[in-house]
């Protein structure tokens, strides 16, 4: 019985909604209907055609400061390695003595000048000092 019950209020909650619906529609937009019927009289016509191009293409309109590449794909990485061959060697290209050579030559040549922390300064030190006699108890 409950779920007659229930399946009874679904189905009239649902009319209710879509009547109060229409009503909105029609209230909101007065010519909906006329609007609507135009519509569907030009699409049982058959009035398939395709739509004229307006205005620019979407590419156009997506790429607006598209400027295309001046080198192309086989120079891009052939410009790399001449780049890697004019500058100096990768570190992972040197051998371990040749580097460990290099690290401690750079040690020896420079020498970083002691550096203090700074500070916001000490505490200064109490001249009196309190005892447990000098305060009251409440």
């Amino acid at each position: 019985m409950k779920p007659i019950l229930f399946l009874i209020f679904l189905i009239t909650a649902t009319t209710t909604i879509t009547v109060a619906q229409t009503r909105t529609r029609d209230v909101l937009f007065p010519h909906f209907a006329e609007d609507k019927a135009k519509l569907d009289a030009s699409q049982a016509k058959g009035d398939h055609s395709i739509p004229k191009q307006q205005g620019r293409s979407t590419k156009e309109t997506i790429f607006t400061g598209y400027k295309p590449q001046s080198a192309t794909l086989k120079a891009k990485p052939l410009t790399a390695q001449n780049s890697r061959k004019q500058s100096s060697a990768l570190p992972s290209e040197e051998s371990a003595k040749t580097a460990l050579e290099k690290q401690q030559a750079n040690k020896a040549g420079t020498t970083a000048p002691a550096t203090t922390l700074p500070t916001q300064g000490e505490e200064p030190k109490a001249e009196n000092k309190t005892t447990s006699g000098q305060f009251k108890k409440h």
